[in-house]
């Protein structure tokens, strides 16, 4: 049976459902042969506002469920289901899935970007360095000076 290639919001609706609940979209999608292959659910997602807007949304509520694993695994290691070693593993790799689906809510709060025009003065106080330490500061400093055109 050929697979889906017009598209379908309400089955889309379906697959973003299963996505939310914590499943992985190619699995999902491989699944069941009413649904599109991958290919072109990607497309489906470029071409529909629609459907890119739920999908992001699932993929963030997928961050959610992928939360409630992480109690599952705290409880496993609690009862001794699991050891330390291995509730670490799983752990961290869940916490890096949670931060690549919803970056906003799970992600490295420590980024920073700046734009435009900023400039940092240094605020070091060198008062207390050796002759011999500002010279090598100095030296260092120099290689990492624009060079001149």
């Amino acid at each position: 049976m050929a697979r889906l290639t017009e598209y379908n919001f309400e089955l889309c609706k379906e697959i973003c459902d299963q996505l939310a609940d914590g499943s992985n979209i190619k699995r999902i999608l491989n699944s069941n042969n009413k649904y599109p292959n991958w290919t072109t659910f990607r497309r489906w997602k470029f071409e529909h506002e629609e459907l890119n807007t739920l999908y992001i949304n699932s993929q963030q509520d997928k961050a959610m469920s992928i939360e409630d694993r992480l109690d599952d695994l705290e409880d496993m290691l609690i009862s001794k289901e699991i050891d330390a070693s291995t509730y670490n593993t799983l752990a961290q790799t869940l916490k890096w899935k949670m931060a690549k689906f919803y970056p906003k809510v799970f992600g490295d709060q420590s980024k920073l970007t700046l734009e435009g025009g900023l400039e940092i003065k240094n605020k070091q106080d060198y008062s207390n360095y050796s002759t011999e330490d500002l010279e090598k500061l100095a030296e260092i400093t120099k290689k990492y000076e624009p060079k001149d055109k």
